[in-house]
């Protein structure tokens, strides 16, 4: 199976498939990785294909492959920077996050089109040294926004403010880019009815326990969600990739919105499920 073969989902280790994949090839990167919370999350849905356990706890001499800090040190000494730092300002759980992103990251950005996009969700636990690792291999000049997703639903705490957002970076690989702006619906009474510019704080719910789209598996994004990035850094006919599919949100997204897509993931369960939410749309992915 070619990488580059639209429509295809890849059981896989990210890293060789983003490594075959020609320079300048892909339009849009949206996705959704592990966000170094230090969880090991299970759930149980009654779904076959949901009911799985993730972990997302990680160890710097179990996880990290000399071959990924030899190709930093080479290719991109300032990613390799903000890694060696992190391990003394943040820890080694942090470091070895870090370090797998980020010779990941380097291929992404070989692999985007000079106009290209990339949109990185993150949660606050990770988001500040994201952004520097981003920094590192996009490049300052090339950061645009940091858009938080205030999505409403979630816990409370008694000790600090109740946590209701995740971070979006927003990067691209040259001040050349496509950019539709999305629109919405203006909020101020004296503009009611009336569309306006999208800002950074986007009030998109998240998925409650009877939303139509809600397949069960842990971390599932909202395809409104996804549509609006699609949208904006895209046009019809476009490549748009998730190296981190999951259940395929951007995946189906994307094709309902006349993008080609390709998604990878190395685990079944989220394979599993973004082939059928892609085929309850009639797709039948590789």
């Amino acid at each position: 199976m070619e990488p580059l073969s639209n429509g295809t989902l890849h059981l896989s280790d990210n890293l060789p498939i983003l490594r075959s994949m020609p320079d300048e090839s892909v339009h849009l990167i949206a996705t959704d990785p592990p966000f170094n919370t230090g969880r090991h999350v299970s759930t149980q849905s009654g779904r076959p294909a949901a009911d799985a356990e993730f972990s997302d706890q990680w160890s710097w001499e179990r996880d990290v492959d000399a071959d990924w800090l030899a190709h930093l040190r080479s290719y991109c000494p300032t990613a390799m920077r903000v890694v060696e730092t992190s391990r003394e300002t943040a820890g080694e759980s942090m470091a070895t996050y870090l370090c797998f992103m980020a010779v990941r990251l380097v291929e992404m950005r070989r692999a985007l089109n000079n106009d290209g996009s990339i949109y990185l969700h993150c949660d606050p636990t990770s988001s500040h040294y994201v952004k520097q690792l981003m920094d590192a291999v996009f490049g300052m000049d090339n950061f645009r926004n940091e858009i938080i997703w205030s999505y409403g639903l979630g816990g409370s705490s008694p000790k600090r403010y109740s946590r209701k957002h995740d971070v979006i970076l927003f990067y691209t690989k040259s001040d050349r880019y496509m950019f539709n702006k999305p629109q919405t619906p203006a909020k101020s009474q004296k503009l009611k009815g009336q569309m306006k510019g999208a800002t950074d704080v986007w009030d998109i719910p998240s998925l409650n326990n009877m939303a139509k789209e809600r397949t069960g598996f842990p971390t599932q994004k909202p395809l409104a969600l996804y549509e609006r990035i699609i949208e904006a850094s895209s046009n019809p006919g476009d490549l748009v990739l998730d190296p981190f599919c999951g259940s395929g949100t951007t995946l189906v997204a994307a094709e309902r919105l006349n993008r080609h897509w390709i998604g990878i993931d190395t685990n079944p369960t989220a394979i599993e499920t973004a082939r059928e939410r892609l085929g309850a749309d009639g797709v039948k992915a590789p």
